[in-house]
């Protein structure tokens, strides 16, 4: 069923108190799609479609809502519901939604935990939630160094209910120390009496705790490897990153990267977000773009008056100067940004970089300037001087372009070295790097020719 029909069905059960059937339309509906469908309906009736839902389900589900959603259903449910569905996640999930929670609330929630799964979570919960051990889980196969190919598969078997998705057998010794792992088919081959320690394979990718979930992902995307075992200091096994966990991260950078461009700083959602905390972190970029934008009014007046007022028609070029500018500016720092979050370039590579996206962006502006210049002789073709206002076009298109691609690579490098988000560099910086070059250095152009 479609989701627009679906969620009206939902809508009508609820006016209806119908509790049941909305049950009966949700069963059979991945938790993906019913978070997709609570996002449709009032916040008010988000409640009462997680009631109806088994709460294994309604775990998956509030993993799936945007996080300002989760937080203000989490805020209605009282701690013995939240307990029951923290219980039924996996620890590094559930590990995420209770440190979400109030200081108060959090507790209260561990508080009525099963203890058997509050030792699973709470080692996690020391962690920042942007490392390795914030993103891993306590849940992995792991086997004593005396343990046969026999005894190994039979200790599956006994865990099999608990643990999800594993795709090796880690081997330890009696300090609970990494020896080595074992793939799944190389187990089930093996002969039964053989010791593990004759068929594992050494571990060749690892993270420690306080790892960057972003150099995780990393070794993720370079080596292929669907999980990857976090160690302490003393090789310790502590835990376990699968594929699914640096899928959430990949999206999360992505997503924190595009709010950090468009000059917003964080997550922000237009229904769950408080007005005020929008305004408040949207504010500043503003105002600081609308400073630096002041400072060039006031040279365009004080400085270029005259020659605005000999060659009124240089006015009209400018909105097309800098957004021709603005554009291949961001195409610059966009391409870097990706491929500093890949890993494909680092900061020993500024100069060849520089030069490279300088001869782009110095060829782009002749291609565009030249278009430009022609197009404003067609336009100026009656006046005097058509010759000198489509050459000052065609430098000020070429000199911005240049600009913007030289600042559109070195910021992004630069804020990379000294350890800042190299996204920061876009939004109210290039916007108005880019206004300087392509209005000031323009009327400037402009002033010497005419």
């Amino acid at each position: 069923m479609p989701r627009p029909e679906l969620a009206e069905k939902i809508s009508i059960s609820l006016n209806e108190g119908n509790i049941q059937e909305i049950k009966d339309l949700l069963e059979e509906v991945h938790p993906s799609e019913i978070a997709g469908i609570l996002q449709t309906l009032d916040p008010e009736d988000h409640q009462r479609v997680l009631e109806a839902l088994d709460t294994d389900t309604a775990s998956e589900v509030i993993l799936e809502m945007d996080p300002e959603q989760r937080e203000e259903l989490l805020g209605e449910l009282d701690a013995e519901k939240i307990a029951e569905i923290v219980e039924e996640m996996e620890s590094d999930d559930a590990a995420d939604l209770i440190g979400e929670l109030p200081e108060q609330t959090a507790s209260d929630v561990m508080a009525r935990m099963d203890p058997e799964d509050l030792r699973d979570v709470e080692p996690l919960l020391k962690y920042p939630d942007d490392s390795a051990g914030g993103i891993m889980q306590t849940e992995l196969v792991k086997v004593s160094e005396k343990f046969t190919v026999r005894d190994t598969i039979n200790w599956i078997r006994l865990i099999a209910d608990e643990i999800q998705d594993f795709y090796l057998i880690y081997v330890t010794d009696e300090d609970d120390s990494l020896l080595g792992q074992i793939s799944l088919s190389r187990l089930v081959l093996a002969t039964p009496g053989t010791s593990v320690m004759n068929i594992m394979e050494p571990v060749e990718h690892e993270a420690t705790p306080y790892m960057d979930q972003e150099e995780v992902a990393k070794i993720f995307q370079k080596y292929g490897i669907l999980s990857l075992p976090v160690v302490d200091d003393r090789r310790v096994l502590l835990g376990r990153i699968t594929a699914d966990d640096i899928m959430d991260v990949v999206t999360e950078e992505a997503s924190e990267d595009i709010l950090q461009m468009a000059g917003v700083g964080e997550s922000l959602h237009p229904l769950y977000t408080p007005t005020r905390t929008r305004i408040a972190l949207r504010t500043p970029w503003l105002l600081m773009t609308l400073i630096g934008e002041l400072f060039i009014a006031f040279i365009i007046v004080y400085a270029f008056e005259p020659t605005l007022k000999k060659v009124a028609i240089l006015a009209a070029f400018m909105p097309a100067i800098m957004a021709t500018g603005g554009n291949v500016g961001l195409q610059t720092t966009t391409i870097i940004i990706r491929s500093l979050g890949m890993g494909t370039i680092n900061i020993r590579h500024i100069l060849r970089i520089i030069l490279s996206e300088v001869k782009v962006g110095i060829s782009l502006g002749i291609i565009c300037g030249v278009i430009a210049a022609l197009i404003g002789g067609l336009i100026s073709y009656d006046q005097p001087d058509v010759i000198k206002i489509a050459l000052a076009v065609l430098i000020a298109m070429v000199s911005a372009t240049m600009a913007t691609s030289f600042i559109g690579v070195a910021a992004p490098l630069l804020l990379h070295k000294f350890r800042f988000d190299p996204a920061a560099a876009s939004g109210p910086f290039l916007t108005m790097f880019n206004d300087i070059f392509g209005s000031v250095f323009y009327l400037f152009i402009a002033m010497l020719i005419f």
